[in-house]
């Protein structure tokens, strides 16, 4: 297996589909490039990659391809796969997968882009809406624990400056932000959106979600996120700000079988 950190010959590649390779592009930033892997096919351009991505406590898996030829690249990638990990991939893929990993559901999820400027500056109004960084971690980690256990977050996603929050008697009891975002790359996905069970009703989460996407339009940046296929609340707040579904993918956790390898032995 070929793996690459030729970061042009990547961005070629990703920008081929820049929604579906969202995450792919924003991993190119020096910022996350250090904690990322890429598995590649194609002899003078790329043709396929996989990006396997380690900065989290457990290594997450991106496998999304645009053509059929992609799940040969995938099969013959699974030996080098961590042995357990989570992954984004397409539906057709999961077959490949199921030939040496056992896997958890975790949903079907769609992929938003922006395709025009929502906000509207009525959605923040009387709304005291602050920028978050690394002092507010601790009021910011605690509100995850209680509203959004399953999140991706990792403290040095505040370091991007692109999360803000709303914030009531000094706790945070919203907060939108990125997964993944560069400046250098101009693609953002926002991500680690979450409200207080007692604060959920009142607009917070449409409100500072707005300001966040008002900002990254501003600069110029393509704008994307993943939700879950069935929270028709979130995607109803997300076409709101101008938002419309891009396409379906599947996320699962995965982890490999004793004694069973890719050929079914």
């Amino acid at each position: 297996m070929n793996y690459t950190r030729d970061k042009e010959a990547l961005l070629r590649h990703f920008n081929k589909d820049p929604i579906l390779f969202g995450y792919h592009i924003g991993d190119l930033d020096d910022f996350y490039f250090r904690d990322c892997e890429w598995a590649v096919s194609g002899n003078v351009e790329i043709e396929d990659a996989i990006l396997i991505y380690f900065g989290l406590e457990t290594p997450t898996v991106l496998a999304f391809g645009l053509d059929d030829r992609f799940n040969s690249f995938l099969e013959a990638l699974l030996p080098e796969l961590p042995n357990s990990f989570y992954c984004h991939y397409q539906k057709s893929s999961l077959g490949i997968f199921r030939k040496v990993f056992a896997d958890k559901p975790l949903g079907s999820h769609l992929k938003m882009k922006l395709v025009s400027d929502g906000y509207d500056s009525r959605l923040d109004k009387n709304h005291e809406i602050q920028r978050l960084d690394m002092t507010h971690k601790k009021e910011l980690v605690k509100l995850y624990e209680r509203s959004y256990p399953q999140n991706y977050f990792n403290d040095r996603m505040l370091e991007t400056g692109k999360y803000f929050g709303y914030i009531t008697d000094g706790e945070v009891v919203c907060v939108s932000g990125v997964h993944v975002h560069s400046d250098e790359y101009k693609i953002s996905v926002l991500g680690n959106i979450t409200t207080h069970p007692d604060y959920r009703g009142r607009g917070l989460a449409t409100a500072v979600t707005a300001r966040l996407v008002k900002e990254l339009h501003a600069n110029g940046n393509t704008v994307a996120l993943n939700v879950k296929k069935d929270n028709f609340a979130a995607i109803k707040c997300y076409q709101k700000l101008g938002f419309e579904i891009y396409c379906e993918y599947e996320e699962s956790f995965f982890s490999r079988q004793e004694n069973k390898t890719a050929e079914g032995g």
